[in-house]
């Protein structure tokens, strides 16, 4: 069987490129399943897919069925015994509450009147009688609460239609009634707690008999005489008032501290230097070029008002101009030691510990996309390799792939004459050689 050379070329030995990512290099990411179904149809669901039942029995659902007993997942294979869980509990004699009340309390009248009058000398038995509320003491008024409310009349209807409300909830218009001799929790809270009533006035005990002052009618404070208009104005702008003093004339160092300590609207903080009478156009700082020198300034840069010859580049660019620090490297030199050390022969045996890269090291793109059969310990480079016509027809029978010594012959004399090579093929133009025989015999 004979085949033409655009064949035999297209079943040549290829050359493993790691950048390469068609199929032929780097099987296609991802698994492919049986099922023709899309993300839609897995999202969406007609009916909810229930639990199955032998998993249904380990869950701890949140809502729980009614009428359902909840039980622990772990106990969920435990056989559930028949019958009522656990002992019935047996009352033992003397355990009944009524047996203890007919023990201990009188049955008879005489018993029953004995026993009150043992416990009538306790304080609680007179505050608290039984089936009746506890006594504190007070003395209510007859029908309070029922035909006579509660607290003391103000009017707030009057207070109200006289836009006088304030005064039901801050009497200030009436006295409290305050009586220190007859109520002292009220001083103690005063003290302890500052809870004065609603009106009160803060008494600091103060001895006010020695003083013309009279803390219910006085206000302190300076009070202007007569109407006073403009009040704000005239403290804004005292000048105005023709009653003050008019300004007398300061010193003149007086005058020059304001003007150097006061910050004016509009104008530039002094900082406490004064007046130095100063021209308007006068600079502060050094100036950038001394005198005589013939750079050119900002200015002219920008306005390019420059001469050819200051417009050409400067001695030392890209040179350097001193000597001993001129680094100058022949043509081709690269410094440094190279990461995959090609420049060196790879050792027969080489240690466990050398971390050495020769070339022959798989890259980052392996590692994120490894090649097939590498979990195997087999790579490209195993089926790129030439090998003899012994090794070939080992490999397939190991393989166990069925095939007849003159279709074996074939195939190889097609793969070798791929390849270039006399006696020998690698296994990748060999597979490319035996689906062109197949195919060609289909």
């Amino acid at each position: 069987m004979s085949f033409s050379t655009t064949t035999l070329q297209a079943m040549g030995r290829p050359t493993y490129n790691y950048s390469d990512t068609s199929q032929t290099q780097i099987r296609p990411a991802g698994k492919n399943t049986k099922h023709e179904e899309t993300a839609k149809d897995a999202l969406s669901w007609n009916t909810r897919p229930p639990t199955p039942p032998h998993q249904r029995k380990y869950r701890q659902l949140a809502v729980h069925e009614p009428g359902v007993i909840i039980r622990h997942f772990g106990t969920a294979e435990d056989p559930i015994p028949e019958g009522p869980f656990g002992d019935r509990t047996v009352p033992k004699p003397g355990q009944s509450v009524a047996e203890n009340i007919k023990g201990t309390y009188p049955s008879t009248e005489m018993g029953r009147w004995t026993l009150e009058q043992a416990e009538d000398v306790y304080d609680s038995t007179k505050k608290e009688p039984l089936g009746r509320g506890y006594r504190r003491g007070h003395k209510i008024p007859d029908q309070l609460g029922t035909t006579m409310p509660f607290g003391k009349t103000y009017g707030a209807k009057e207070l109200d239609r006289a836009n006088q409300l304030k005064h039901v909830v801050f009497p200030t218009n009436e006295p409290p009634e305050i009586d220190d001799k007859d109520n002292p929790a009220h001083q103690m809270y005063v003290r302890s707690h500052q809870a004065y009533l609603p009106g009160e006035q803060r008494k600091r005990d103060y001895d006010w008999g020695r003083t013309r002052v009279d803390p219910v009618t006085h206000s302190f404070g300076r009070k202007d005489s007569g109407d006073v208009h403009d009040g704000v104005k005239l403290a804004l702008q005292p000048e105005l008032d023709q009653e003050l003093q008019r300004p007398k004339i300061a010193s003149k160092v007086l005058e020059d501290h304001q003007l150097a300590t006061t910050d004016k609207l509009g104008t530039v903080r002094k900082m406490a230097t004064g007046d130095q009478l100063l021209p308007p156009d006068h600079t502060f700082g050094m100036p950038s070029l001394k005198p005589g020198y013939t750079e050119p300034s900002v200015g002219e840069i920008l306005q390019f008002s420059l001469t050819p010859e200051q417009q050409q580049a400067d001695a030392d660019l890209g040179k350097s101009l001193r000597e001993g620090y001129r680094n100058i490297a022949p043509e081709g030199r690269t410094f440094g030691v190279p990461t995959v050390r090609i420049d060196r022969p790879m050792p027969s045996k080489r240690s466990c510990a050398s971390y050495i890269n020769y070339g022959n090291e798989p890259d980052a793109l392996q590692l994120i996309r490894p090649p097939r059969h590498v979990e195997r310990g087999v790579n490209e480079s195993h089926f790129i390799e030439l090998r003899s016509k012994e090794d070939v027809q080992a490999l397939c029978e190991e393989a166990e792939i069925r095939l007849s010594p003159e279709e074996f012959d074939a195939i190889f004399s097609m793969a070798a004459e791929a390849d270039g090579e006399e006696g020998r093929c690698c296994m990748d133009t060999f597979f490319r050689a035996r689906h062109h025989f197949l195919a060609k015999m289909m």
